[in-house]
């Protein structure tokens, strides 16, 4: 009889994984249809539907789709650990994907997928 597969370990994104992981993530802004900051109540749950990012110095671009957010809990233990964290996978009108990251108050692009 064959093995189920491994469950997925917590935190961890499905795949595929990104291609390109920034060193310094660069900020973005995640708005909705209205053009209201999406933002998150909590670690697993947005508050609008992603509809463009904006940043980069570059026009806003069209969000085709989107998975997550995916809680990310680490060194919660430590006094000095960051805050709530969480990832976002967006795939792009252009045809590019993308992973954010959300820390404290903002939207980082962290990886781009190829």
């Amino acid at each position: 009889m064959p093995k189920d597969p491994p469950a997925s370990w917590p935190g961890r994104l499905p795949a595929p994984s990104p291609a390109t992981v920034l060193p310094d993530p660069a900020p973005v802004r995640l708005l909705d249809a209205d053009g209201s900051e999406v933002s998150l109540p909590a670690p697993d749950l947005l508050d609008g539907d992603p509809h463009r990012i904006s940043g980069g110095g570059g026009p806003d671009r069209e969000i085709a789709g989107w998975a997550g957010p995916w809680p990310v809990h680490t060194r919660w233990w430590a006094p000095d650990a960051p805050g709530p964290t969480a990832r976002l996978q967006v795939a792009l009108a252009d045809g590019a994907a993308l992973l954010l990251v959300h820390r404290g108050t903002r939207w980082e692009v962290a990886g781009v997928y190829d």
